[in-house]
């Protein structure tokens, strides 16, 4: 299945893309990922999420196949499996970010393989939760980006008037926060779903 999400950032181009491929902005914007490990290219992520009584836990690793930073596009393809044996996800993530008259936009396209249990929930009902998941990551990665720099949970202040840093991206660093992301965009998808079956 195909699954199109897009978001703005409150951030000119150049800003929000560094603040995008900057793993420990973009986890601290993800609720339940964390990242584990790497190992060469092969990074390490996992995230959790709670439904009801029960928790599920996607690890995964993902590869960077192209990355343009003057066009603000990359592709990376992931691959993540429930720690408890529900399923598993292969992901392949096109990443592009505009400028938008001082502002972001920023486009999702996964191309997502499910398997096991975790595949008998819908595609018009996982775009639905992703949709909306996305729109609470796109709320916290607009408030880091307006905190001042050293701040923690700062109001959100206008773009003009925030002072973030610029971070040099890595292939390293984007590979895991797209991991992270795509893991908890699927989690939270899943996990919402099954609580509304259940």
């Amino acid at each position: 299945m195909q699954l199109v999400n897009d978001f703005v950032v409150d951030a000119p181009l150049e800003t929000a893309w560094s603040v995008l491929t900057d793993v420990p902005q973009v986890v601290e914007c993800i609720p339940g990922a964390q990242l584990e490990s790497a190992s060469g290219d092969d990074y390490y992520a996992s995230v959790t999420v709670k439904v009801g009584p029960v928790g599920l836990t996607l690890t995964g690793t993902a590869t960077i196949v192209s990355r343009d930073n003057a066009a603000h596009r990359m592709v990376v393809r992931g691959t993540g499996r429930d720690r408890k044996g529900n399923g598993s996800v292969e992901a392949t993530i096109t990443v592009v970010a505009q400028d938008r008259g001082g502002h972001t936009a920023v486009t999702l396209t996964t191309d997502l393989e499910l398997g096991g249990r975790i595949a008998q929930f819908g595609s018009g009902v996982i775009s639905q939760v992703s949709n909306r998941i996305l729109g609470q990551f796109a709320n916290r990665l607009n408030a880091r980006i307006a905190a001042p720099e050293g701040a923690t949970d700062s109001p959100v202040r206008p773009a003009a008037a925030r002072g973030i840093a610029r971070v040099a991206a890595t292939d390293q660093r984007v590979a895991l926060a797209l991991t992270a992301l795509a893991g908890v965009l699927l989690g939270l998808a899943i996990g919402r779903t099954a609580e509304r079956l259940v």
